[in-house]
């Protein structure tokens, strides 16, 4: 159980795969579902802070996204068969500029700890977060933008036409090489020329320089780069930025 310092105004609760990291404007804690007790370890820190609300972030759960015009509330479980095996509770986000709904089921174990501590709640993939972040950043870029969020095992690939989004996918690595394999794979399948088109990277972490060098090689790079210091999501530190700069205010 690991306690660093925070400045957020707000309460929220990162899902991952086999835990959850909830910041407070006191503190933070992560918490693993492997612990035994991680229930009773979140009550009685959730009871210290007095916490009634919080605002949780999916990131383990693969988004579907479906353009609004599109989208049928009836047959969303259909929406998430190439994502997920599962079917249990579906939720649905909107995108601030209402052009996308975005479909993702969620983690029993932490409705277990919403019922527990019973705490006024609201969801939100991750993916919803990053679009909005992109839509809202200046870019007045002609042709294609290729956004990537690098995270622990694992990176997002987002794809904007003169500013308008046609393309979203996250795929799992182990190093560099990989991660070169699926970026340049998908660049090839959308006619990405190395010389007039560029990747940019969601923040710079050291972490990742890695892999910031082996893309340089073959493509020019940019970065959505905040100087700020806070870094206390390790398997995915570009929502440390979107926290400061974004879900904070």
């Amino acid at each position: 159980m690991q306690k660093t310092k925070s400045k957020i105004s707000k309460t929220f609760v990162y899902q991952f795969e086999s835990n959850f990291h909830i910041e407070s404007s006191a503190d933070n804690i992560t918490l693993d579902f492997s612990d035994n007790k991680y229930i009773s370890k979140s009550t009685d820190f959730i009871g210290d802070l007095k916490i009634e609300s919080v605002e949780i972030v999916h990131l383990n759960s693969p988004p579907s996204i479906v353009p609004s015009l599109y989208f049928d509330e009836n047959i969303k479980s259909k929406y998430l068969i190439t994502n997920t095996l599962s079917s249990n509770n579906i939720l649905t986000d909107s995108s601030k500029d209402k052009k996308l709904k975005i479909v993702y089921s969620i983690n029993e174990k932490l409705n277990e700890f919403i019922t527990k501590n019973n705490l006024n709640h609201l969801h939100k993939n991750y993916f919803t977060y990053l679009y909005n972040f992109l839509t809202e950043i200046p870019n007045k870029t002609i042709g294609l933008s290729f956004f990537v969020n690098l995270n622990n095992k694992s990176f997002d690939i987002i794809i904007f036409n003169n500013n308008e989004f046609i393309f979203f996918n996250s795929f799992e690595i182990n190093d560099e090489n990989e991660f070169l394999y699926y970026l340049f794979f998908v660049l090839k399948n959308y006619e990405g020329s190395n010389e007039a088109d560029k990747i940019i990277f969601l923040g710079k972490f050291e972490a990742f320089n890695d892999y910031y060098n082996i893309a340089s090689k073959y493509s020019r790079i940019d970065f959505i780069e905040d100087h700020n210091e806070i870094k206390v999501l390790p398997d995915s530190p570009f929502f440390s930025i979107i926290n400061e700069n974004y879900i904070r205010n």
